[in-house]
């Protein structure tokens, strides 16, 4: 049995309950799950699902914007500007009684990817060399665009090899990003992105293997040789180190505030 998703117009909300098919499940954590189905006109999609947000969440994010909301808002931005990622569908929240408050976000699906991370660890890398370099031009459009992703790791990025010598990636998972009134290129904001990137693939790639790709994304040599000096300092943070990992959601939190405030002008140089 499939999932059929029904399409909100509008503002309105949907009719609940969706018809989910458990056995599609892709993600099942704590307030949030996500799900494959079919869409009306009978494309693949998947839906994510933010369950049992609390009044208070809800509320704020009514005020605010909700996280779905968003997301859609920056995929659709990314689309705009042919930076390769999940198509969005449509975005909606509600309230029902088995999972209270809720918000939705559907995006279609890629057909025949797996996550970046699940590719690295898997045995195939070990006869491939992988070309990193349309990834990193990917994000470099990105960031150009005014988009910052919040949690760029190797399971965010979908990899396409398609029997092709150049691999096709795909950018999904942007609930934590923030879609800014200019490029980010170059800027602090933009490192972190990178900093997340680079030592997932690292991890497993080994170091300084991403050096030929970040030059690519556009980082001159000294900018090379400082963008080092800092991986070594974020890949340093332990679990129990969180204080400055703290800092720099604040610092991201801050630009968030400074964008809804219009004051765009001065956010990347926070």
């Amino acid at each position: 049995m499939c999932t059929e998703f029904r399409q909100p117009a509008g503002s309105r909300l949907p009719v609940w309950p969706y018809k989910i098919d458990y056995d599609n499940i892709l993600k099942d954590e704590t307030n949030c799950f996500i799900c494959s189905g079919l869409t009306d006109d009978g494309h693949r999609a998947v839906m994510k699902m933010y369950y049992r947000r609390g009044l208070a969440n809800f509320i704020r994010e009514k005020t605010l914007s909700f996280r779905a909301e968003r997301e859609f808002r920056i995929l659709s931005h990314l689309v705009r500007w042919a930076v390769s990622c999940s198509i969005p569908l449509n975005w909606t929240y509600g309230y029902c009684r088995e999972y209270g408050f809720y918000e939705i976000l559907s995006t279609r699906q890629i057909p025949d990817t797996v996550s970046l991370r699940e590719f690295l660890f898997s045995p195939s890398i070990i006869n491939q060399n992988i070309d990193l370099g349309p990834l990193f031009q990917m994000v470099q459009q990105m960031h150009t665009c005014g988009v910052y992703h919040g949690a760029l790791s190797t399971k965010n990025i979908l990899i396409d090899l398609g029997g092709n010598a150049q691999p096709n990636y795909y950018i999904i998972d942007l609930a934590r990003g923030y879609l800014f009134s200019r490029s980010i290129f170059g800027q602090n904001i933009a490192w972190y992105d990178l900093l997340k990137l680079v030592t997932d693939i690292e991890k497993k790639l080994g170091p300084d293997c991403c050096r030929p790709h970040l030059a690519q994304y556009g980082l001159s040599k000294n900018a090379l040789e400082k963008f080092y000096r800092k991986a070594v300092h974020y890949k340093s943070f332990s679990r129990k180190q969180r204080r400055s990992k703290n800092v720099l959601k604040f610092k991201v939190f801050f630009s968030a505030i400074l964008a809804k405030c219009n004051l765009r002008d001065t956010i990347a140089n926070f």
